[in-house]
């Protein structure tokens, strides 16, 4: 999980086509995002979510940006921490946060 966190991040840090302020605001919120994972457990659950960011972020960082795609893999983000939002507010929070950033980027 933290090696797919990580990957992301690596990717979103080279990527020049993404605004500066907008990639450090999406940059704190994985680093949110991970410490949450890691307090809520259930690696198998979090395996998930972090592929879900993942694909979300290989979406994003596309040089030819497919909407359909991106907006499927946001879909997908939220679907997987769906059953998080009683157990694991903060979680689901910042999942919610990272998709609202994504869409707020126009995507």
């Amino acid at each position: 999980m933290k090696d797919t966190l990580q990957e992301i991040k690596d990717k979103l840090t080279a990527d020049g086509s993404i605004n500066e302020e907008k990639k450090r605001e999406l940059l704190g919120l994985l680093d949110e995002l991970e410490s949450e994972m890691g307090a809520a457990g259930k690696p198998e659950m979090m395996k998930n979510i972090s592929s879900s960011v993942k694909r979300s972020a290989d979406e994003l960082t596309k040089e030819e940006k497919d909407p359909d795609l991106i907006e499927s893999a946001i879909n997908e983000l939220r679907d997987s921490v769906t059953e998080f939002e009683v157990s694991h507010p903060k979680l689901f929070e910042k999942v919610n946060n990272i998709s609202a950033m994504l869409a707020s980027m126009g995507i």
